[in-house]
């Protein structure tokens, strides 16, 4: 077991940033939480483990695990029992085991179970609370995604407080306590992948990547691969910022995603030193950069490596993601059995390469780069003769999931190659908040194979 101030930099190994401002020693806090109390009683709250879940909005503590030192009934334990800094309290479960089970146990440890909520702003940018108006400057405007991002680490901490009296099924009694750190984490979602290098001598740079690989990868077997690349804000120096940044890497290894659909996802990281290095991945020039090149040369290569079946390579990306898949589509036509495009765009008469592709575009109405420049995308592969399926109202993005798959499900029964679907509002980073949540366009996504023979 690692104490707190070991932890961070286990997480993010190499990344050179810590995770955590650093927290009470834990044998301090040991000793605040087991003294006893001149009536006999005990604070039983022995220890506290944060679990995190990765939302379309980034990585978040979702549950804490509560250690005590007896049994407790499931029935004698409630939400108002407990506090937690910063977060609501849905529900309350105890379980013999540390782990959020279907069915209550007694048992040593109580799960809580936190509200999570879409934290990124939805609205109008130009109205956003803080916002620099730079609109007088011309040179600001449809400009690149800065060099540098100001993106930083989640903050994954965690305090707890036992508010009332809990008594343990052998007449314990276990005093409120004062708000207790958590003292170890979990990232179920994120430690589903493995992170490694890939050394690219065409290029002379070294790129990070994560990769999933299924439960049972069988190298005798054939796998669909999903390529996911991230928006330019990920391009800082930590390994797994395209796990933690939102959920459009983590989503096809979940395992409700791999029982339907098992596959491979491959995740590149082009971090800040790259892009001192070699310059941004993508441009508002639309050109091919030597970034392009790695992550291409990095592609082929997992391709080579691993067993995947080379009619179902599946490319999705945000923003810079979203370029970079149009641009390697664009020069290797052959490659991708099909494409989701979320918020982003390209130079439209370049995309007209695309215009037998198998797509589906996701946008955002208020976002003023992508929303007009997949509309002149769409239009131009309509005049090329291509049928593109579009929404004829825009859709709303805080409609449920259900909702959502219903109208993704009545675009895709049209069978057209290329889908179009526009949601009211928004603006550029909100699309991929909700984006990958919508699980009819991945489905959608693995229904498309190079080989029309065959049928999944």
């Amino acid at each position: 077991m690692y104490n707190f101030q070991k932890l961070s930099a286990i997480i993010m190994a190499g990344a050179g940033i810590l995770l955590f401002p650093a927290p009470m020693p834990v044998q301090a806090a040991t000793m605040q939480i087991e003294q006893v109390q001149e009536n006999g009683t005990t604070q039983g709250l022995q220890k506290v483990t944060a679990i995190t879940r990765v939302y379309g909005s980034g990585e978040q503590v979702s549950e804490a695990i509560l250690e005590y030192p007896q049994a407790l009934s499931p029935y004698g334990v409630k939400v108002s029992d407990f506090t937690a800094e910063g977060k609501e309290i849905t529900a309350v479960f105890v379980n013999d085991q540390p782990e959020l089970a279907g069915i209550q146990h007694p048992g040593r440890y109580v799960i809580l179970q936190f509200a999570q909520k879409n934290s990124v702003y939805d609205g109008d940018l130009s109205q956003k609370p803080g916002h620099i108006d730079k609109s007088a400057s011309k040179k600001n405007q449809n400009t690149d995604a800065p060099r540098h991002s100001n993106r930083t680490l989640p903050d994954l901490s965690l305090q707890v407080q036992q508010v009332n009296r809990l008594t343990a099924i052998d007449g314990t009694k276990y005093e409120p306590t004062p708000f207790v750190t958590a003292t170890d984490l979990k990232e179920p979602d994120i430690d589903r992948f493995r992170q490694y290098e890939f050394a690219d001598e065409q290029v002379g740079a070294t790129i990070p990547y994560n990769i999933y690989l299924p439960q049972n990868y069988d190298p005798k077997k054939k796998y669909p691969l999903v390529f996911f690349v991230a928006d330019a804000s990920a391009n800082i120096n930590a390994i797994k910022t395209p796990l933690f940044q939102g959920n459009g890497a983590i989503i096809w290894a979940s395992d409700i995603e791999q029982a339907k659909h098992e596959c491979i996802v491959l995740a590149p990281q082009y971090t800040k030193d790259l892009v001192e290095q070699l310059g941004m991945m993508t441009t508002d020039e639309n050109v091919w950069t030597p970034g392009l090149t790695l992550v291409t040369d990095l592609l082929m290569n997992i391709i080579d490596c691993y067993s995947v079946d080379k009619n179902r390579i599946y490319g999705t990306g945000q923003s810079q993601g979203g370029m970079a898949n149009i641009a390697i589509s664009d020069k290797y036509p052959d490659l991708f059995a099909a494409q989701w495009l979320v918020a982003c765009q390209w130079n439209v008469e370049e995309m007209a390469a695309l215009k037998d592709k198998k797509l589906w575009i996701t946008v955002c109405e208020g976002d003023t780069k992508a929303f007009p420049g997949m509309n002149s995308a769409t239009k131009l592969w309509e005049s090329l003769g291509s049928k593109v399926m579009r929404n004829k109202t825009f859709w709303d993005s805080h409609a449920t999931v259900k909702e959502i798959n219903a109208k993704v499900k009545d675009m895709a029964s049209e069978e057209a190659p290329i889908n179009y679907s526009v949601f009211a509002g928004g603006n550029h980073m909100y699309t991929w908040s909700f984006a990958y949540n919508i699980e009819a366009i991945r489905d959608w996504l693995f229904q498309q194979c190079k080989d029309n023979d065959r049928q999944h």
